[in-house]
C-alpha cells in the first residue's frame, strides 16, 4: 500500500468492478479505514475497487436507495406512488473508502466510478439507473470531493435510520444529501410517464404498487366528493358509482396512465380503508369491497359528458393548486383505445397541472381550437404560454395576448410563411453575445 506521501499519477487510477471472491477484501478494507467499518448492503448492490498500478487504493460500494427522503422526492418531482414504482433507478454511494491520500484522487475516483456505474449495473441487474444519491456527515466531512465531481447537495437526512420494514431508529444525526444525474434528463424520466422511461430502464418497475396514491387519502375523498357533481348517464341501480370510477381514472390519467388496463390495475391495487373512502360496492354479506371491472370502464367513458367532466376537475385542480405533486404534471394524451383525449395546460416552473379540456376527436385538428378556448378562459395575466407547432396559428396567438399572456410557438413546415418570416428576421440579428474578438478576413470567414 502506497504512503499517503505517494503522489500518483492520477491518469493511470482505476476503478473496477470488484469480483464475487473480493467482497470479502472489499468488507475488510472497510472495517480498517472507513469510520462507520463494514455494512451489509440491502437490495442490488456493486462493489467497485480503485487501483493503481495493480494495487488498491480504495473500494466504493453502492446499494438500494434510501425508501424516503423528502429532498430527494422534490428535486426530482416525486408523488409517492411514482417513488413507489421508481425507486430502484436510484441507486446509494453507500461506502466510499480510499487509504490513500492525494489532492484531486477522491474526485477523480467519483468520476470514473460514476462513468462505469450505469452500464455495470446493467450488466449485473438488468436496468440502468438514472440517478445516484449518497449523505455526508456534515461534521467530518464538507463533501468536497463530490462537488467536484459533479454532484449537488440537494437537503439533509433527519438523521434516522431504517431498522425494520416499517419502523426506525435514532442514527448519528442528519446527514447532507448530495445528488449525481446519470442521465441528462434524470429528474423528467423518473418523474415522468412509463412510456418514456429507456428500455434499459423499463425492467426497473415494480409490477404493482399496492396501496399507494398520488396524492394523500384526504385529496383523493375530496376528488371523490367533487365528482359527484358529474351527471351519471347510466341507470340508477349500478353497482360501481360514477365518483368512485373517475376519481379511479382521473388517478390514473393524472400520473401519466392512459388505457384502461392502467385504470383497472389502480383500482384493484388500493387497500380496505381507500376502497371505503371512494365508495367501492360492497357485495351482501361480504367484508371484503370489490373493484370496478374493466367493462364498467369502458362503458362509462363512452358515456359520460366530457365538458362536465372536464369542468369538475378543473375546479378541483384549481382549488388545491399548491398542494399537488410535481409529478402530476400532464402534455396532452390520448386515452388508450380511443376513449377520450384531453388537452392540459400546466405551469412549467412547478409542473403542476393548471387546467384540462376533453377533445372529442382525437386528432391535431380537433386538438386545436380545443386548446385555444382553455387558453381563452385561463387566468394568463404576466404568463409565457409556450406550445409546440400544431398550435402555429394567428388566432391561438391572438387569445394567448387577449388574454395577457405572451406566447412561445414552434415554428415547422405547417406553417411555411411565418416560419420563412422568422427565418428572414432572424438572419438579420446578431447572436445574442457576439464574438468578444473582431472577425478576420479570409477565405472560410464569410466575409
Amino acid at each position: 500500500m502506497p504512503a499517503s506521501s505517494t503522489y500518483l499519477d492520477l491518469t493511470a487510477v482505476r476503478v473496477r468492478e470488484a469480483c464475487a471472491d473480493e467482497v470479502a477484501f472489499c468488507q475488510q478494507r472497510l472495517a480498517e479505514h472507513h469510520y462507520l467499518g463494514s455494512v451489509q448492503p440491502v437490495g442490488d448492490r456493486l462493489w467497485q475497487i480503485v487501483e493503481h498500478a495493480g494495487q488498491a487504493l480504495g473500494v466504493l460500494l453502492w446499494s438500494a436507495a434510501a425508501k424516503r427522503l423528502k429532498d430527494r422526492e422534490a428535486w426530482i418531482g416525486w408523488d409517492a406512488r411514482t417513488r413507489a414504482e421508481r425507486l430502484k433507478l436510484v441507486v446509494q454511494n453507500v461506502r466510499f473508502c480510499l487509504w490513500h491520500q492525494q489532492p484531486n484522487l477522491a474526485s477523480r475516483v467519483l468520476a470514473e466510478a460514476v462513468r462505469a456505474l450505469p452500464t455495470a449495473w446493467y450488466q449485473n441487474h438488468g436496468y440502468t439507473p438514472l440517478l445516484a444519491e449518497t449523505f455526508v456527515d456534515p461534521e467530518r466531512f464538507e463533501g468536497t470531493c463530490y462537488r467536484a465531481a459533479g454532484w449537488t447537495p440537494a437537503g439533509q437526512s433527519t438523521g434516522h435510520r431504517r431498522a425494520g420494514r416499517d419502523y426506525y431508529l435514532p442514527g448519528t444525526g442528519p446527514k447532507v444529501l448530495w445528488l449525481k444525474a446519470l442521465h441528462p434528463d434524470a429528474a423528467v424520466l423518473l418523474r415522468g410517464p412509463a412510456e418514456r422511461l429507456p428500455p434499459e430502464c423499463r425492467a426497473a418497475e415494480p409490477v404493482a404498487a399496492m396501496g399507494i396514491l398520488p396524492v394523500s387519502l384526504p385529496l383523493t375523498e375530496s376528488l371523490h366528493e367533487a365528482f359527484r357533481r358529474v351527471p351519471d348517464p347510466r341507470a340508477g341501480n349500478v353497482r360501481h358509482r360514477l365518483p368512485t370510477v373517475l376519481t379511479v381514472v382521473a388517478l390514473s390519467v393524472l400520473m401519466g396512465r392512459w388505457r384502461p388496463a392502467d385504470f383497472l390495475r389502480l383500482s384493484q391495487q388500493l387497500n380496505a380503508r381507500q376502497r371505503e373512502a371512494l365508495g367501492y360496492w360492497r357485495p351482501p354479506g361480504k367484508k371484503v369491497r370489490q373493484a370496478p371491472g374493466r367493462d364498467v370502464f369502458y362503458s362509462l367513458l363512452n358515456r359520460i359528458e366530457p365538458d362536465a367532466l372536464a369542468l369538475v376537475l378543473n375546479q378541483w385542480l384549481q382549488t388545491h393548486h399548491g398542494q399537488l405533486p410535481r409529478a402530476l404534471a400532464l402534455d396532452g394524451k390520448t386515452v388508450r383505445d380511443r376513449l377520450a383525449q384531453v388537452v392540459i395546460l400546466v405551469a412549467q416552473e412547478t409542473g403542476a397541472t393548471v387546467a384540462v379540456a376533453p377533445v372529442i376527436n382525437g386528432d391535431k385538428q380537433h386538438e386545436v381550437p380545443v386548446a385555444r378556448a382553455l387558453l381563452e378562459r385561463t387566468e394568463l395575466d404576466g404568463a409565457l404560454v409556450s406550445l409546440d407547432a400544431g398550435h402555429a396559428n394567428a388566432a391561438t396567438a391572438r387569445t394567448i395576448v387577449q388574454a395577457g399572456g405572451e406566447y412561445l410557438i414552434q415554428l415547422k413546415g405547417n406553417a411555411p410563411a411565418v416560419q420563412a418570416a422568422a427565418a428572414q428576421a432572424l438572419a438579420q440579428t446578431p447572436p445574442l453575445f457576439p464574438p468578444t474578438t473582431p472577425a478576420t478576413a479570409g477565405p472560410n470567414t464569410g466575409s
